[in-house]
């Protein structure tokens, strides 16, 4: 690529095709990647930090939406609709799951029960 000659309206452009020759990065000798620094480690935010960071991002990218008006939605029946379906799988699952965990901690103290 570097080798190649830059014709600008007809005229070979010397300058440019140095300029490329002068731009291309050099390839090292090795191809292992360069290895950080033993002595320097980096700082992350403690997780309070990260934790707000995540949050205030959300909130941000929330105040972007474009919300409909109360005014629409509340006499939408099919907001209404969708809402009891969402509210009605929520608690299903709430029960399955936690038939499920109720199971697994019954089965969990009748095997340490056996042991003592």
């Amino acid at each position: 690529m570097a080798n190649d000659k830059v014709a600008l309206e007809g005229a070979l452009d010397e300058s440019v095709v140095e300029r490329q020759k002068t731009a291309q990065p050099k390839e090292s000798k090795t191809n292992q990647p360069k290895q950080p620094k033993k002595g320097k480690t980096e700082s992350r935010p403690n997780i309070f930090k990260r934790i707000g960071k995540v949050f205030r991002e959300m909130i941000s990218e929330l105040k972007k939406v474009e919300w409909p008006p109360f005014r629409r939605t509340k006499n939408n029946p099919g907001v209404w609709a969708n809402l009891a379906t969402v509210i009605i799988v929520v608690l299903f699952f709430l029960v399955v799951i936690t038939a499920f965990d109720s199971g697994l901690l019954a089965l969990l103290r009748l095997l340490v029960g056996a042991e003592a």
